[in-house]
């Protein structure tokens, strides 16, 4: 066993084992001491009857007679009460996981009948928990505002007033929606917004500035647009540039992108995979794997078109009436690029449905 001392007074310390090293000053290394100590700290791991027992870590008083008053430290050590060995036998915790006391004892010895009458008080603390790290805040950096934030609707009510008076639009256009509003703190604060307008029924010619009578039109124009703003300490907006996308005309009949999550994609996808799986002379079902797109146009009734890609599973035909949740795809299969072109005639109930897949060559 490795020991360390580092001495002073009447204290020692002791190694990672729970062995004390010799006393050297004063009353500290008197045996009688250490078997008064010994004895007291004995009794208080047999009084326990949960956790781990302690170990003497340091003598840190002594009384001046037989009948010992002393003072000590303690550390957890590994060993469990239930395990009835000797503190000396047992190793201290970690330090981080180690609970630690301090004992006040009164022992009395009668090395004639050998007996002990031992009176003590133990403060047992506990582990201090870990102190999480968490993330600083930077403050140089933008941060994202909530799109209702008062600034930011009075920055944008200046930036499109702006627009409105020198832009070559002869027509008034309006706040439909904030994409995104950031906030840099400096001397003062910068501000980045995105947002969109759109085309009013106001025309410059009749209105100087937007009113309640201003509403978007369905067929209008929207312009997507970014603008930055300086706001000084006495709270002054001092300055905002802008950029504004070219308006762009809404196409009521132009085909309409679908979300990928939205579940009309999904019973799309299932049919055209039916479908495909029907049709297909492989002899195993195939299963869909990526969207490449989705849209939709609205004629007289609805148009759609997807691509997307399918691959082989590991159930065949001949065991599986149809492709079901159980099916996987297998490793080694290639995918099949696929194409599918769905019009749906609403007043017939009817359905014209094609799909076409192809083997797909993957770019390295």
């Amino acid at each position: 066993m490795k020991l360390f001392a580092v001495i002073a007074l009447c204290c020692s310390f002791f190694s990672a084992r729970a062995t004390p090293l010799p006393f050297e000053f004063l009353d500290c290394d008197d045996p009688d001491v250490l078997e008064a100590v010994d004895t007291a700290l004995q009794k208080y791991n047999g009084d326990s009857t949960t956790g781990n027992q302690f170990a003497l870590y340091m003598v840190t008083e002594v009384g001046p007679d037989k009948q010992f008053h002393v003072k000590y430290q303690i550390r957890e050590t590994t060993c469990a009460t239930e395990e009835n060995k000797l503190w000396k036998d047992c190793d201290y915790k970690a330090s981080a996981e180690a609970k630690t006391g301090e004992c006040t004892a009164q022992v009395h010895m009668n090395n004639a009948e050998k007996t002990s009458n031992i009176s003590q008080d133990c403060k047992i603390v506990p582990v201090q928990p870990m102190i999480p790290s968490t993330q600083g805040i930077c403050l140089g950096c933008f941060h994202t505002l909530p799109s209702d934030d008062l600034q930011v609707s009075e920055i944008l009510k200046k930036a499109i007033k702006k627009f409105n008076k020198h832009s070559e639009e002869t027509v008034l256009f309006k706040l439909v929606e904030i994409k995104k509003a950031q906030r840099q703190v400096v001397a003062g604060w910068n501000y980045i917004i995105k947002y969109e307008i759109k085309e009013t029924n106001c025309s410059k010619d009749q209105f100087q500035d937007l009113t309640h009578e201003c509403k978007t039109t369905s067929e209008g124009r929207i312009g997507k647009c970014d603008a930055k703003a300086y706001e000084n300490l006495r709270a002054e907006i001092v300055d905002i540039a802008k950029v504004v996308n070219p308006p762009t005309q809404v196409c009521p009949d132009c085909p309409r992108t679908i979300p990928i999550d939205s579940a009309e994609l999904k019973e799309l996808l299932k049919i055209s995979v039916e479908k495909f799986n029907l049709e297909t002379n492989d002899d195993v079902y195939y299963q869909a794997t990526d969207i490449e797109s989705a849209t939709v146009q609205v004629v007289a009734g609805q148009n759609y078109n997807l691509v997307f890609f399918v691959k082989k599973t590991n159930c065949s035909k001949k065991e599986f009436e149809k492709l079901n949740e159980d099916c996987e795809i297998t490793t080694d299969s290639q995918p099949l690029r696929c194409e599918a072109q769905i019009y749906v005639v609403p007043l017939e109930k009817k359905i014209i449905h094609e799909v076409n897949c192809s083997q797909y060559q993957i770019m390295v």
